[in-house]
């Protein structure tokens, strides 16, 4: 899980790096999903997601706010643990 703000249209230089730096380590990790926030737009989500291809994971959808977060972002951000809950009983994580 990434969480990040907009930055000229990409994401967080730092996010980038971390994401960078764990595409180049491989974890065992199976899903990938982004929490961020932007202004006026941006390709934060493709960025990332582009970041990664050294990592076989199942990319859940990001959960992004524009400005300030409403009751659906906060929404959306609650339901993210019980999605990875989900995938990790269909998996059989658990």
């Amino acid at each position: 899980m990434v969480g990040t703000s907009t930055v000229l249209a990409g994401p967080h230089p730092l996010a980038a790096y971390a994401t960078f730096l764990a595409s180049a380590l491989r974890p065992r990790v199976k899903f990938f999903s982004i929490i961020g926030s932007y202004g006026w737009g941006g390709k934060t989500v493709e960025t990332l997601a582009g970041m990664i291809p050294n990592l076989k994971v199942e990319v859940l959808d990001p959960v992004l706010c524009k400005g300030g977060a409403t009751k659906t972002d906060f929404d959306a951000i609650d339901l993210l643990p019980e999605t990875i809950a989900q995938k990790h009983q269909e998996n059989g994580f658990t």
